[in-house]
């Protein structure tokens, strides 16, 4: 291997290493409103699963063949897929206050007008 090239090999893989830790920095978000929140509102627990059994499937084959970057990002990939599936499931159907359907006010002036005033168009 020639000094460029080992230069190159050694530049990509701490730009591996940054990346898996942007895409473990990715979802500190929604791990954090689910557990401060907790709200699982707009989860799909099933996408959620699958990714879970992609990630697990990926990181196995790249223990396999030692492939240190991939082993990082399974395994920030894993762990946190893994506590959003435990989360979603635990606060299922507990939406925060920014997630509750709203309830649109009734105003009964306005519903009287509407019936004694307007007709419907057919």
């Amino acid at each position: 291997m020639t000094a460029s090239a080992g230069v190159a090999a050694a530049a990509t893989q701490i730009g591996g290493f940054a990346g898996a830790g942007l895409a473990g920095a990715a979802y500190l978000p929604q791990i954090s409103h689910l557990i401060r929140a907790r709200c699982s509102a707009g989860i799909s627990r099933l996408a959620f699963e699958v990714w879970l059994l992609a990630s697990l499937l990926i990181t196995a084959r790249a223990v396999v063949i030692g492939a240190g970057v991939f082993i990082m990002l399974g395994a920030i990939q894993i762990v946190a897929t893994a506590l959003i599936v435990i989360c979603s499931v635990r606060y299922q159907d507990t939406p925060c206050p920014i997630h509750a359907p709203r309830q649109r006010p009734h105003f009964p002036a306005i519903t009287e007008f509407r019936a004694t005033h307007l007709r419907e168009r057919t």
